[in-house]
């Protein structure tokens, strides 16, 4: 909270870090760049200046990110520290949280920024390639319920997607050839849906006439099982239910699958 000890603390660390006499200038000149570019006039000459202007702010990022991580030895009783480090993390990188939350000090881990990073840490384990698949039981456009789990001695690709995502929409003409192309020779493909509305589910399905399971998850129960915040996410699982890969995409999906399925 604003004028709290923990928010003057984290004030002063952030403050410390060699980068921030540039932070305020960096992102002035990339909102002014994009305002001229997306606002004024969309010239070669305003996308160049946009594009150095990206450049310039990802650099900054990358270096604020490494200066932070380089404080962590004096900072691990720091739970307003905690919460600056704990930010960088998300399901993709659930094996250096792990290292890092290991560092931080015992007695302060109850805190809610280490709770919530080791919660993730948990999370990216349980669905870890070279991990049992969790299981779930979803239910068919017309109510029939599946569940991953009967689908065993198959290899069997989910793909997680929406009526109103378009890159899943675009996914969908990979993942029919892949499907024609394996079914016979051992594949399974299972579409879930985390489209809260049914209608617009079954719509979908309708438009790309899609002719592979497909299973409905309006309560989005499989993002926490397995722990994805952006979708298409595609996995491949072995007959025995084990992860083999996941966030597949484009013509790599068909790589994988070749792989197994010769």
């Amino acid at each position: 909270m604003k004028g709290s000890p923990g928010k003057k603390e984290s004030d002063r660390i952030m403050a410390s870090l060699p980068s921030a006499s540039r932070v305020e200038e960096t992102y002035d000149n990339y909102n002014k760049a994009f305002h001229e570019y997306n606002e004024v006039s969309q010239t070669p000459e305003n996308m160049k200046k946009l594009e150095e202007a990206s450049r310039a702010l990802d650099a900054l990022q990358k270096q604020r990110r490494d200066e932070i991580f380089d404080l962590l030895p004096q900072y691990t009783n720091s739970m307003p520290f905690a919460v600056i480090i704990s930010s960088y993390f998300g399901v993709d990188n659930v094996d250096e949280a792990e290292k890092v939350w290991e560092q931080f000090d015992p007695s302060i881990r109850h805190c809610y920024a280490l709770r919530r990073l080791e919660d993730l840490i948990q999370r990216g384990k349980s669905c870890a390639v070279g991990h049992e698949a969790p299981d779930f039981e979803l239910a068919t456009s017309t109510g029939e319920k599946i569940k991953l789990s009967s689908l065993r001695g198959k290899y069997v690709l989910v793909d997680f997607w929406a009526s109103w995502c378009g890159p899943c929409r675009k996914e969908i003409p990979n993942i029919k050839k892949v499907y024609a192309e394996f079914k016979d020779k051992g594949l399974e493909v299972v579409g879930v849906s985390i489209d809260n509305s049914d209608k617009a589910w079954k719509k979908a399905l309708e438009e790309e006439k899609l002719d592979y399971l497909q299973l409905g998850d309006p309560k989005n129960i499989t993002s926490k099982l397995y722990n994805f915040n952006g979708i298409p996410f595609i996995i491949l699982i072995s007959p025995e239910g084990i992860i083999l890969d996941k966030g597949l995409r484009g013509e790599t999906i068909r790589e994988k699958i070749a792989e197994y399925l010769k």
